[in-house]
């Protein structure tokens, strides 16, 4: 006999606290500071339910009420249209984070089905996420595919980077 697909939904204010603890969990050994994490609720707080490009689907624990089992935080992004994105629009996967008890049960695709969904269907052609090995899998039977990705950079602040001239401040 199968088990009942895991029940998904929107994630509202009550979902934050453990929004918080469930984006912890992926965070593979980065520091997480009192300050992180009132930066990070402080956001949650303001922005959702409020921001129509931040999407946030919770899977609840059917046996504790308040608990979450998994989460998919994505966001929605303009760009310039072209023939990859017909809309102009596409999308980021921030965070897929499923409790380590629930894991391989089926939260963590039911969270990731209605948020490549509602992504889908606020015009986003492209959506893009960083796979860790174990996620990998599950991406991959959504649909996912893996790009090269040799060319991908960032650039975040830090007293140490240069300027957009070349010279430190």
């Amino acid at each position: 006999m199968n088990a009942p697909a895991p029940s998904v939904r929107p994630a509202t204010a009550d979902d934050i606290e453990e929004l918080l603890d469930l984006r912890v969990s992926v965070l593979a050994g980065g520091e997480v500071t009192d300050a992180w994490r009132q930066t990070f609720g402080q956001d949650l707080r303001e922005r959702l339910g409020a921001d129509p490009d931040l999407f946030v689907f919770v899977a609840p624990d059917p046996e504790a009420e308040g608990r979450l089992l998994a989460c998919a935080i994505g966001m929605a992004y303009r760009g310039y249209r072209g023939p990859e994105y017909p809309a102009g629009r596409w999308a980021r996967v921030m965070t897929v984070a499923t409790r380590p008890h629930a894991r391989r049960r089926g939260y963590g695709r039911a969270v990731m089905r209605a948020l490549v969904d509602a992504l889908r269907a606020a015009d986003c052609s492209s959506i893009e996420l960083r796979a860790t090995a174990e996620g990998e899998a599950l991406y991959r039977t959504l649909g996912f595919t893996r790009i090269p990705s040799g060319s991908y950079m960032v650039l975040r602040p830090s007293p140490d980077a240069p300027t957009a001239a070349g010279m430190r401040p």
